[in-house]
């Protein structure tokens, strides 16, 4: 049987009636409702002085006094992402008087777009005005095309052989999903590359890492013999604030050669294109990683992983970076 509802206005009219002596089957008859309910709407009666429960203080408001306050629940978790849902119904408990289960508060919040993610952590030195200027200078009409096509940003990254291996899977419950493995040491690799709007232009892959030199003849030997005099198609290098970057002898070759030097603002791997690709080259190793693991050169491994940087690819975080307006 469907549940219907009965207002209280009708409650109190059956009651009325009852009290003054019809029967309750006529009763019952007139109103459409059965004994049971006629029972329950009088011992609810006698104990809150109405046939209607009044609500519970345990629920809370309902949803619409939530939604009255969502903007500051937005302001909140702007400033405190991290918050529990405890602190945040403690905070609505105190702030506005509203008692809400966790459940309950779990589903408001989804229904108003706020949904729970991975948090990414962003170092507390990074330096706002400096970001601005520099995002700025990379959007300036005066200076650059605005399609993204001056520039070569580069970088470097470095991955174990551990990094192929996945990391989650899947079992039944209660039990764990386990992988069996060679479990040893991984040799460490690094790579350093170019990309542009058309992808890699140029990337190298050493055991072990980079020092000053072997960056400097990567930028002499494969980056600056594709690169042009500004303010040509590739003839702005994008570099972070590493130490093997900063050095007098790379900054006089890039001069020399009629290109510009434009070093990131610190802490702001966001602005730096590259850096998503580095993430794109990680996810196609740990996919393959069962067949890039049987290979015995894992340089050429690595190598191919590159080779799934598409242009298409390279245009949108070039785009996601604020390089390429519209």
């Amino acid at each position: 049987m469907v549940n219907r509802h009965i207002s209280a206005d009708i409650k109190e009219c059956a009651l009325g009636l009852w009290l003054k002596g019809w029967e309750i089957q006529e009763i019952c008859e007139i109103f459409g409702v059965s004994r049971a309910s006629l029972f329950r709407w009088r011992d609810v009666f006698e104990e809150h002085g109405s046939p209607v429960r009044p609500p519970s203080p345990l629920r809370g408001r309902p949803r619409l006094v939530l939604r009255a306050v969502i903007v500051e629940i937005h302001q909140l978790f702007g400033t405190d992402p991290d918050l529990y849902l405890d602190e945040l119904a403690l905070w609505l408990a105190l702030h506005h008087d509203i008692v809400i289960s966790i459940a309950s508060l779990q589903r408001n919040l989804e229904d108003a777009g706020l949904t729970r993610k991975a948090l990414q952590k962003i170092a507390a030195e990074r330096d706002e005005a400096l970001r601005a200027e520099f995002t700025g200078t990379i959007q300036d009409d005066t200076l650059f095309s605005g399609d993204g096509s001056e520039f070569v940003a580069l970088d470097e990254t470095s991955k174990n052989e551990h990094a192929y291996a996945r990391t989650h899977g899947r079992s039944l419950p209660g039990q764990r999903a386990v992988l069996k493995d060679v479990f040893v040491q991984g040799d460490r690799y690094s790579l350093v590359a170019a990309l542009t709007i058309d992808g890699y232009i140029a990337a190298q892959v050493v055991q072990g890492s980079f020092d000053s030199l072997e960056f400097y003849n990567f930028v002499q030997e494969q980056v600056l013999p594709l690169m042009n005099p500004y303010p040509l198609e590739r003839s702005v290098l994008v570099l972070d604030n590493c130490r093997i970057h900063h050095n007098q002898p790379l900054a006089d070759l890039i001069n020399a050669a009629g290109c510009i030097i434009l070093y990131l603002p610190p802490y702001s791997p966001d602005l730096n294109p590259i850096e998503e690709s580095f993430s794109c080259v990680k996810a196609y190793i740990q996919r393959h990683g069962h067949i890039i693991r049987q290979e015995e050169d894992a340089i050429q491994a690595l190598y191919e992983a590159c080779g799934h940087i598409t242009q298409e690819k390279a245009k949108g975080w070039f785009r996601h970076a604020g390089y390429i307006r519209g």
